[in-house]
């Protein structure tokens, strides 16, 4: 049995090396270029905030993650930074939310004073504080009719007259809350603020459960909606919930849900 020593050709390695070293640069610069410019402009008049530190974070369903920070001085504070895609975060200071803004390619102005909190800058932020903005007036509305019934009284009006009015009142601005809340998550579906406005009704509940409104919102819901990640938690876990509301059996232990912190509603046989 005899061997045959293959000669290394030399020149041809070090050619490929060379090809794939230009390869792997190539597909830096495309991953690279693939990446959105964000630029976070802000300005405050709260004296308070000179000094500290804000964090811009967002929330997944492992927890709230840290994108940037930066520090405010004289009033002025910048962001920016490079991100895979547009993603919906919120304003910190330390542990507290101030407020939301999307991060989307180009330049974001953020203003915060004493009153209002403001972001402008991007359709995707035009879009949602346009939305914070009308449903900040029904809220508010509704929040008066207590004081709308005391007024009708001092004017005379008979007490369950007033109560009448003040109580059709905050049905129809309730019912106009609710269609304002579905009609803009069914207009997002297909970017970040439909599954953020989502997840903070859901939020509201002790329990995922399947309410009248949830129901409006994913019952034509197209997939890219019900695949998010949260999206999708929350509903698996919620109609296993409206399960056992409905009498049916208990889960088994595989099929408890994945989604953090979610509780799963336990009754006793």
């Amino acid at each position: 049995m005899s061997f045959q020593i293959c000669k290394l050709n030399m020149p041809h390695i070090a050619r490929l090396r060379i090809k794939s070293l230009f390869c792997l640069l190539a597909w830096m610069l495309f991953a690279t270029s693939c990446l959105e410019q964000y630029s976070i402009v802000g300005n405050t008049s709260l004296p308070m905030l000179d000094g500290k530190t804000l964090y811009l974070k967002n929330r997944t369903l492992q927890g709230i993650k840290n994108i940037d920070s930066c520090e405010v001085i004289h009033g002025k504070f910048v962001f920016d930074g490079k991100i895979d895609s547009t993603c919906m975060a919120e304003l910190y200071l330390d542990n507290v939310s101030v407020m939301p803004v999307v991060i989307e390619n180009g330049k974001i102005n953020v203003d915060i004073n004493l009153l209002d909190q403001r972001v402008s800058g991007g359709s995707l932020n035009e879009r949602l504080y346009k939305f914070i903005d009308a449903k900040s007036r029904l809220d508010n509305e509704l929040g008066n009719t207590s004081l709308d019934e005391a007024r009708l009284m001092m004017r005379g009006v008979m007490p369950f007259e007033a109560e009448r009015l003040c109580r059709e009142k905050a049905d129809k601005l309730s019912r106009s809350c609710d269609s304002l809340v579905v009609d803009f998550v069914q207009s997002n579906y297909n970017n970040v603020l439909g599954p953020e406005v989502f997840s903070r009704i859901c939020n509201q509940y002790r329990y995922p459960i399947i309410t009248p409104q949830i129901k409006k919102i994913v019952e034509n819901a197209p997939k890219k909606f019900l695949n998010n990640p949260y999206v999708k938690e929350y509903l698996y876990i919620a109609r296993k919930n409206m399960a056992i509301i409905n009498g049916k059996d208990m889960l088994e232990e595989h099929e408890l849900p994945r989604l953090q912190n979610a509780k799963v509603l336990q009754v006793k046989k």
